[in-house]
C-alpha cells in the first residue's frame, strides 16, 4: 500500500490561479517535501521537472543561452559536468556512473550517447525529439499513476498545438508529434477539421477554443487552467498519498509562473478567460510563458 502523508497534506494550504502570492513557492516546498517524503517519492518530485530539465540539458549541450528561472532544478555546471561523464564513457564503456547522475533515468544517458556519438550533433529539434520521445515512454510506463496521467496529458497537449499551429502556418509538423497512437495518426495524417478525432477526444476541442483566442497570453493562461481544473478532477478521490502531493505540487510550479510574469496579468484577466471557457466548454481539467522577473 501507498504512503500516506496525512500530517504534511493537511498542513498544505490552499492554492488557486487567482492568488496574488503563494505561502510557499516550489523551492521551499520542494524543501519541506524532502523531509517529509521517503526518498523514492521524493526522486518521483523531482522527476515532474524533468521536461524543464531536458530543455536545460540541450541549451547546454547545443550552448544556447535562456534566462534562468525557477523551473531549472540543475545547474549548467551539472549538465556540463554530466555531459562530460558521458563523453569520457563513450571511450570507457565500463566507466561507473559518478553518484550524483544516479538519479537520473536510464533513458537519458541512453539517448544522449547516441546523440553525442554521431559524426556530428543532429539539429537540435531533432535532439529534443528524441529526448522528448524517451521521455514519455518512460513516463507512459511509471508505476506512479498520477505521473503516468499527467504527462499523457502534457503529450496530448504539446502534440494538439503543434497540429494546431503546424496546419495554420502551413509547416511539416508530423515527424515532431510524440508516441505512436491513434490520436498521433490522425493527427499526422486526417484533412478533417478536427484531425478525425471527433467526440473521442474531447480534449482537442477544449484545447481548439482556447486556442482561437486572440491574445497569446490568454491563450498560454487558459492552458494553465486546463491543467489546474484536470489536476484537481484527477485527485479528487486521493486524499493523503503521493499523487496528492504531485498534483499540489504541480499547481505550485503553475502559479508561481504566473505570479512572475507581466503584473499586468492579473485577476481580471483569469476571470475573463474562466468565463469564456466555462461558456466554451464543460471542465473535466506548451508552450511555456515568457517570464520576467519582478
Amino acid at each position: 500500500m501507498a504512503k500516506q502523508y496525512y500530517y504534511f497534506i493537511a498542513g498544505l494550504p490552499g492554492i488557486s490561479m487567482e492568488d496574488s502570492k503563494l505561502i510557499v513557492d516550489p523551492v521551499q516546498f520542494r524543501e519541506q517535501a524532502r523531509e517529509q517524503l521517503t526518498s523514492g517519492d521524493y526522486q518521483l518530485l523531482i522527476n515532474m521537472h524533468l521536461l524543464s530539465d531536458i530543455s536545460n540539458l540541450l541549451d547546454q549541450l547545443y550552448k544556447t543561452e535562456r534566462k534562468s528561472d525557477s523551473e531549472e532544478i540543475y545547474t549548467k555546471e551539472h549538465w556540463q559536468n554530466y555531459l562530460d561523464y558521458l563523453k569520457q564513457k563513450l571511450e570507457n564503456s565500463s566507466l561507473k556512473t559518478p553518484e550524483q547522475f544516479m538519479v537520473h533515468p536510464p533513458f537519458l544517458e541512453k539517448v544522449l550517447l547516441d546523440i553525442i556519438s554521431a559524426e556530428e550533433l543532429p539539429e537540435k529539434a531533432d535532439a529534443e525529439h528524441q529526448l522528448l520521445s524517451a521521455f514519455f515512454d518512460f513516463a507512459k510506463n511509471h508505476s506512479n499513476r498520477f505521473f503516468r496521467d499527467y504527462f499523457e496529458l502534457e503529450r496530448n497537449i504539446k502534440n494538439i498545438l503543434a497540429a494546431i499551429n503546424g496546419r495554420h502556418h502551413k509547416m511539416e509538423f508530423a515527424k515532431y508529434l510524440i508516441g505512436n497512437d491513434e490520436t498521433v495518426t490522425n493527427l499526422a495524417t486526417s484533412h478533417a477539421v478536427d484531425f478525425g478525432l471527433g467526440k473521442d477526444v474531447p480534449l482537442f476541442d477544449q484545447l481548439m477554443r482556447i486556442w482561437e483566442q486572440n491574445n497569446i497570453l490568454d491563450r498560454e493562461r487558459a492552458y494553465d487552467v486546463l491543467r489546474n481544473q484536470w489536476i484537481d478532477d484527477h485527485n479528487f478521490f486521493e486524499y493523503f498519498n503521493i499523487d496528492r502531493i504531485l498534483g499540489y505540487y504541480a499547481k505550485v510550479r503553475i502559479v508561481s509562473r504566473w505570479q512572475k510574469a507581466d503584473a499586468t496579468i492579473g485577476k481580471a484577466i483569469f476571470q475573463d478567460i474562466l468565463d469564456k471557457l466555462e461558456k466554451s466548454f464543460t471542465f473535466p481539467e506548451d508552450f511555456n510563458i515568457r517570464i520576467k522577473q519582478k
